[in-house]
């Protein structure tokens, strides 16, 4: 391999041309240093921009999932301030027949029950909580008591559901006017899921004139919170989870009929056994053993008025 002179008094070969000042090109001639130089420079520039232009995506990338997150936190807190912890039952003693009281336990039967009547036994309150039990040949309820009747309220219960089964029917919360017989109900059916319904009196009898399945299927276990808001002879609201979940007017009724007076808040766990039960609609109740129970909790309960 020849050598050739690099200007610098010393001969370098073309494999060696890093010991030069200047470079070997691939022609044999050397590239002047002010050339590279500039190379060099364009170069780090090249790197420099892409550094900077990938700092810019990353800062931008970072503030976008800051913005994410401060929104999320933000429905996060909107979401639990909307269903903010209703109060407990510690301060309540259940008292069979003290209907000054401000709730009281059932203890009597109807045909729907078929034998399992509600027994005041079956209603207790455990660490705070309104636990009522199902177990073999008896139901659970208890009403609010006192001077509890209201044309404008809203009820509110936190809820955590028992081990559906055929049969049973879950109302953790529904109202009433036992003399004009109107009713508003959240009912859980058996494992078919959850049904609002809207009863009214029509014709001197107790008639379903609105009614909706949501969230079909086996619920067991299931937590919620429900609401129920009421204006007589104007509007009902289902509330769940802090979202409406329906909104009745005397529009959406059968015939126009719709609830007018003043209802109070009733909490039950009965079984559909009565012969005078159709059992497509819970379906079919099977005994239980005598030790197995079926306990359905109220971890909380509120009554406000409608406009707060």
């Amino acid at each position: 391999m020849s050598s050739q002179n690099c200007g610098q008094g010393t001969s370098c070969r073309r494999f060696h041309h890093l010991r030069c000042g200047s470079p070997v090109t691939t022609n044999g001639h050397h590239e002047p240093s002010g050339k590279l130089e500039s190379a060099v420079g364009d170069r780090r520039m090249n790197f420099t921009r892409r550094q900077l232009s990938a700092l810019l995506a990353t800062s931008a990338a970072l503030q976008l999932v800051h913005r994410r997150a401060v929104a999320e936190s933000a429905a996060t807190g909107d979401a639990e301030a909307a269903v903010d912890k209703l109060p407990d039952w510690s301060a309540i003693k259940l008292q069979l027949w003290k209907y000054n009281n401000p709730f009281v336990p059932s203890q009597w039967g109807e045909p729907k029950l078929g034998g399992y009547d509600w027994k005041a036994a079956n209603a207790k309150i455990v660490d705070g909580a309104l636990q009522l039990t199902v177990s073999e040949k008896a139901s659970a309820q208890v009403v609010a008591g006192g001077k509890s009747d209201f044309s404008s309220a809203r009820w509110e219960v936190d809820v955590t559901l028992p081990t559906m089964k055929p049969g049973l029917v879950a109302a953790p919360l529904w109202t009433f006017n036992d003399k004009a017989h109107e009713e508003i109900d959240f009912e859980f059916v058996g494992t078919k899921g959850l049904q609002l319904n809207v009863w009214a009196n029509v014709d001197n009898q107790h008639k379903s004139v609105w009614l909706k399945w949501i969230q079909l299927g086996d619920l067991s276990g299931k937590r919620y919170r429900l609401g129920i808001e009421y204006e007589a002879g104007k509007r009902v609201a289902f509330l769940i989870d802090g979202k409406e979940a329906a909104v009745v007017t005397p529009a959406d009724t059968l015939g126009g009929a719709f609830p007018n007076k003043p209802m109070k808040a009733y909490f039950d766990l009965w079984v559909a056994a009565g012969a005078v039960m159709d059992a497509g609609w819970a379906g079919k109740w099977e005994p239980m053993p005598a030790s197995d129970k079926l306990v359905m909790t109220i971890h909380g309960y509120r009554r406000t008025d409608v406009d707060q």
